[in-house]
């Protein structure tokens, strides 16, 4: 049997991993990390492999997961007794990690978004694709990091897009002009915690590599909302588009710890440790 530590930070995600681990041992806390490649979509046998592995190897008390938080929630009952899990259900997972569903969810709660042209499983959206205004933004259903979000400029390029979408599940939305603002957000059975960044550069899709800290406590309020209303527990990152007027207009959800990480915690939003010590509790978190 290996040592046991307190905590294991399963997954990379570049820095993020590194990130959550040492912000835990900088609090006293035995935190070890073990690697994993960041997308499990294609791969999550090879994920509870790997993990089953780390779990023999260090014995921890607790798993935080950096990544795919789904994979973990599914593999959750094949874990042996006694450990500690950080995330939610494997349902409201993959509810937040649905672009098509989120958007469905932030229209039903009268949250902001940019005008959906087409959404899967809504036929009163299908005459809209006739008079559309290109380009547009084209969302796959499950993406990672920016790889299935695109921008058709004509009614042709859309098409090659949604003919060759497995499953029939996508998103298409008004392509609207404005900064990018995220919310990284805890909740943890009525404990709240959020904090804003506006995103200053990127590499043209995918995440941003240069960040600041902002004060829009309405994003947080936004935020609060939706994972009140789905009585979600962990850390979550939520992305919006400022429109040129100034209106918050919600993206998308990333129910996981976000490239804004490190920002968050510089400027005293502590997400890894208000993580542990809420679930470092007696409260049974294979209970969620």
């Amino acid at each position: 049997m290996g040592k046991k530590c307190d905590v294991l930070v399963f997954g990379t995600m570049g820095n993020i991993g590194r990130t959550v681990r040492d912000d835990l041992c900088g609090h006293g806390i035995e935190a070890v990390l073990a690697d994993f490649p960041q997308n499990t979509f294609r791969d999550e046998p090879g994920y509870r492999r790997e993990l089953l592995k780390a779990v023999r190897q260090y014995c921890p008390s607790m798993i935080m997961p950096v990544g795919s938080q789904l994979a973990l929630a599914r593999f959750r009952e094949e874990l042996p007794d006694g450990i500690g899990i950080a995330v939610d259900s494997a349902e409201k997972i993959a509810l937040l990690e649905s672009k098509v569903d989120c958007s469905a969810l932030a229209e039903r709660l009268g949250i902001a978004q940019p005008a959906v042209f087409f959404r899967s499983g809504s036929r009163a959206d299908e005459a809209a694709l006739t008079d559309l205004p290109f380009p547009v933004i084209f969302k796959r259903d499950k993406s990672f990091g920016g790889s299935g979000v695109y921008r058709p400029r004509s009614m042709e390029a859309l098409a090659r897009l949604m003919e060759h979408e497995p499953g029939g599940r996508y998103l298409i939305e008004e392509c609207v002009d404005g900064c990018d603002c995220s919310v990284d957000a805890f909740r943890w059975h009525g404990t709240f915690a959020a904090g804003c960044y506006r995103s200053l550069a990127n590499r043209g899709q995918g995440p941003a590599i240069e960040r600041e800290s902002v004060e829009m406590p309405e994003l947080c309020d936004i935020a609060r909302r939706m994972l009140e209303h789905l009585d979600y527990n962990g850390v979550c990152g939520m992305d919006f588009r400022i429109s040129a007027s100034g209106e918050p207009l919600f993206l998308e959800c990333n129910p996981r710890f976000t490239g804004g990480l490190s920002t968050q915690i510089a400027a005293g939003l502590d997400l890894p440790y208000l993580l542990y010590i809420n679930t470092n509790t007696n409260i049974s978190i294979h209970q969620l």
